[in-house]
């Protein structure tokens, strides 16, 4: 477990990405975590509560499904290497009432917005060339687009093997300049997100076979 460990990212880069968000409704900052020349790079879609309180990817309900994820694919975190599409939580807030009448606030988490996730992108590239990544497994649409664009969904491309480049900020002083293609290529394995799981258990058989497909591959190529 001594191996795992965050890409090494540009501090400036950070600063940069970070101070975009500065007036929105985004809490926390972590960046991905896992090893160098991982055998596959798990992309997600944001941190939630869990991770920003315990300071790792993939923690909590949805940690503990990531957990089966490897222990079928017969890895462990520190041969993998685990981030999202962006490395803040977003959320939004509610006014409950409790019982004496009393207002709080409760914060719950949401979907990351396209400009949030534009306004990170720059972070999950520089992760991407840190890591050098032979297979990359976006789970979940947001994490899908993010890489190959919003063209398709994970509910058509999961457990299919894709070969290409992924999407990389086209420009890091202007946001607005939006995405290009990589000039390196992956071997991209959509999975769905091991939080689906606990909202809709009918989709359980399709990830064991997903999974399975992708530990052959696994076997294959590293």
């Amino acid at each position: 477990m001594d191996n795992i460990q965050s890409a090494v990212v540009d501090p400036n880069i950070i600063a940069l990405c970070r101070a975009r968000l500065a007036h929105e409704p985004v809490e926390g900052f972590l960046l991905g975590r896992g090893t160098r020349k991982a055998k596959v790079m798990f992309v997600g879609e944001a941190p939630g509560a869990s991770e920003v309180m315990e300071g790792r990817p993939f923690a909590g309900q949805a940690g503990k499904e990531m957990d089966m994820y490897l222990d079928r694919l017969a890895l462990t975190r520190a041969e993998v290497y685990m981030t999202s599409t962006m490395r803040s939580r977003p959320y939004k807030e509610k006014t409950i009432v409790r019982a004496d009448g009393q207002k709080v606030i409760s914060r719950s988490n949401r979907t990351p917005t396209k400009v949030e996730i534009m306004a990170h992108a720059p972070i999950l590239d520089e992760e991407i060339a840190w890591v050098q990544p032979r297979i990359i497994a976006p789970m979940g649409n947001i994490a899908l687009h993010r890489l190959i664009g919003s063209h398709e969904t994970v509910t058509s491309l999961h457990g299919k093997l894709i070969e290409g480049p992924v999407q990389q900020t086209a420009s890091l002083e202007d946001p607005g300049a939006g995405y290009q293609f990589s000039m390196n290529t992956y071997m991209i394995f959509p999975l769905f997100h091991p939080a689906s799981v606990l909202y809709n258990r009918t989709l359980s058989p399709l990830i064991e076979g997903d999974l399975e497909q992708l530990a052959r591959l696994i076997t294959e190529e590293c």
